[in-house]
């Protein structure tokens, strides 16, 4: 995986999370020669995709949003993995990639985008809902 290909591929199956409300703002996102990120955000939900080339490995945050910024932990707000949280707090126990059935022949990175998509589409009705308590008692 690059950061070329992760650039290209990701925002076009990520649509998903504008169809619900969310806006891609680049503005906040993140590249360095190892890693990159993609960031939507919603009033008060984001989502933080990010690649990491070494790794080879897309992970994905939820964070808090507040005035159109990101309040992550360090900065008195909340971030967390997507399948840790929904785990803790929204008390799934089903697989990390939700409901998803892999297609023959479907590259990794393409696994891992349907993957997060299939787990928030699962799970993640109320990070999807993006109201203004979904992090309260939560920090």
């Amino acid at each position: 995986m690059s950061i070329e290909k992760f650039l290209e591929t990701a925002p076009k199956k990520l649509t998903w999370l504008v169809g619900k409300g969310f806006t891609r703002v680049k503005e906040l996102e993140k590249t360095s020669p190892t890693m990159t990120t993609l960031v939507y955000c919603g009033e008060n939900v984001a989502f933080e995709f990010s690649l990491d080339v070494r790794d080879q490995c897309i992970d994905a945050e939820v964070i808090k949003v507040k005035c159109g910024q990101l309040l992550r932990n360090s900065d008195g707000g909340y971030s967390s993995d997507i399948f840790n949280h929904l785990v803790k707090y929204e008390g799934y126990r089903g697989s990390p990639t939700g409901e998803l059935v892999k297609s023959p022949g479907s590259s990794k990175l393409d696994q891992a985008i349907d993957g997060w998509i299939s787990l928030i589409d699962t799970a993640g009705s109320t990070l999807i809902s993006d109201h203004a308590g979904v992090f309260d008692k939560k920090s």
